[in-house]
């Protein structure tokens, strides 16, 4: 039986804190520090979650540390960032979740994202909608080709 879990969370999904991309960072570094995470999903370094630290003033590596020892449950997340942030205001959070709801997929990753979900329309570049159906079509895999326990 297949024991990893794709992190379905959307990037467009926010916590109590309003903060897009919170909750599948949090997830993803979760499932990573347990073992559970795929192969290529990026937990903490790169992209989106690289972006989400810088823009609200998040030291990324205490920030992954902290989820990868203490396990915290996804409020107690939210408390810490409260905590820990720098730049935690309204304009900087609107800000940043403007730039995850509005970001472009580099052109060849996005390609391969269209390709692989059998995209044809060029024209969908943004990056939570490809990962998301990047996610879809991973989880889908794993429910349709994994053996039942």
């Amino acid at each position: 039986m297949d024991h990893l879990v794709v992190p379905t969370i959307s990037s467009s999904c926010a916590g109590p804190l309003g903060i897009l991309h919170l909750p599948r960072l949090w997830l993803k570094i979760s499932l990573h520090a347990a073992g559970r995470l795929p192969a290529g999903y990026r937990h903490g370094v790169g992209g989106f979650d690289e972006r989400l630290c810088t823009n609200l003033g998040i030291d990324r590596d205490a920030f992954v540390a902290y989820i990868e020892q203490e396990k915290p449950t996804y409020l107690e997340l939210e408390a810490w960032v409260r905590e820990h942030a720098t730049k935690l205001d309204a304009e900087s959070i609107a800000a940043h979740n403007r730039a995850i709801m509005t970001g472009e997929m580099p052109a060849e990753i996005a390609n391969e994202r269209r390709r692989d979900a059998g995209v044809t329309d060029l024209s969908l570049t943004r990056a939570v909608a490809l990962n998301d159906l990047d996610d879809w079509a991973a989880i889908h895999r794993q429910i349709t080709t994994s053996a039942p326990a």
